[in-house]
């Protein structure tokens, strides 16, 4: 099971536990990984852990366990590569809140585009899958053209609605009003991703993965 590829990071997590370590300098042995860094926490002998490796060229998932735990050096054995994208699409998934914009949108048949600058506000994030609000009437399996510059600045990916639903709204003065201040909340399919976008949004989603996690346990600490 050996790595042939340029390695440009590793994460290794079991976020059950709070447990994290990301390094740039990584040694490859045979069935073995060895990052170093600093100031890495300390990590119970034969802790299993996802492994998360970022190649110039894209990312593979690996499950493991710690060998060596040192302020320094983290040894990991590599057990198995997890090849089931779906899975690993699943746990690879967040709530969260950031503004974006659809700046394009093609006919349902795809034979036509216009453009259109309308403001969605994501609402959750994974590798294959975007879900959003937006007032903008789009159509079921409709594509669209959105800016994700919060990611990273001209960040574009191109999409499709697979999931449309009205929100619920109350009367104000006579208009209908969101309770959120949005119409619809659309679901969906990131389209051809590229490397680059796949490693851009698995970052993301770990790092606000461990984000939570952290909140969750100082909150369990305050009690």
């Amino acid at each position: 099971m050996a790595i042939a590829k340029r390695i440009v990071k590793i994460d290794i997590s079991k976020l059950d536990e709070g447990l994290h370590a990301s390094a740039e300098d990584v040694t490859v042995e045979p069935n073995r990984l060895i990052l170093r860094g600093a100031g890495f926490m300390d990590i119970p002998h034969r802790t299993p852990v996802d492994i998360i490796v970022y190649y110039e060229d894209g990312i593979q998932f690996f499950f493991g366990e710690v060998t060596l735990s040192l302020p320094k050096q983290i040894n990991v054995d590599i057990l198995s590569v997890v090849s089931d994208k779906k899975e690993r699409r699943r746990s690879l998934k967040v709530r969260t809140s950031f503004d974006a914009r659809a700046l394009r949108m093609f006919s349902v048949t795809g034979n036509r585009s216009m453009r259109i600058d309308a403001p969605i506000r994501v609402r959750d994030l994974s590798m294959g899958g975007i879900g959003f609000f937006c007032n903008h009437p789009f159509f079921r399996r409709q594509r669209l053209i959105l800016d994700m510059g919060y990611l990273k600045k001209d960040f574009k990916v191109e999409f499709q609605i697979l999931r449309k639903e009205k929100i619920e709204a109350h009367m104000v003065d006579g208009v209908e009003i969101s309770k959120i201040g949005f119409k619809f909340r659309y679901g969906g399919s990131i389209l051809r991703i590229t490397t680059e976008q796949e490693r851009l949004i698995t970052e993301y989603v770990f790092k606000v993965q461990l984000a939570e996690h952290q909140k969750r346990k100082d909150v369990e600490n305050r009690r």
